[in-house]
C-alpha cells in the first residue's frame, strides 16, 4: 500500500507544482510591476568609491601578479 501511495503521490506533486506556476504567472501579468528604485544620491556612490579605493591601497598587493617560477610544477 505504501509503494501505491508514493507512485501516485508523484504525479500529483507534478501537477500541483504546474498549477501553482500557470497561478503565478496569471497574477503577475494581471499585476503592474513595482516602480523602480530611485537613483541613488551621488554622494552615496562617492562613498563607495571612497572605501574601494581605499581598499584597493591597502590590499592591491594581492592582486599584483606573481613571478612565475620556472620549477614549479
Amino acid at each position: 500500500m505504501g509503494g501505491i501511495l508514493l507512485a501516485l503521490s508523484i504525479p500529483l506533486i507534478v501537477c500541483a507544482s504546474g498549477l501553482y506556476a500557470l497561478a503565478e504567472t496569471w497574477w503577475q501579468r494581471r499585476r503592474p510591476a513595482h516602480p523602480a528604485e530611485p537613483p541613488r544620491p551621488p554622494a552615496v556612490v562617492r562613498d563607495a568609491e571612497a572605501v574601494v579605493a581605499e581598499a584597493y591601497e591597502r590590499l592591491g598587493a594581492l592582486y599584483e601578479p606573481r613571478p612565475v617560477h620556472p620549477h614549479a610544477s
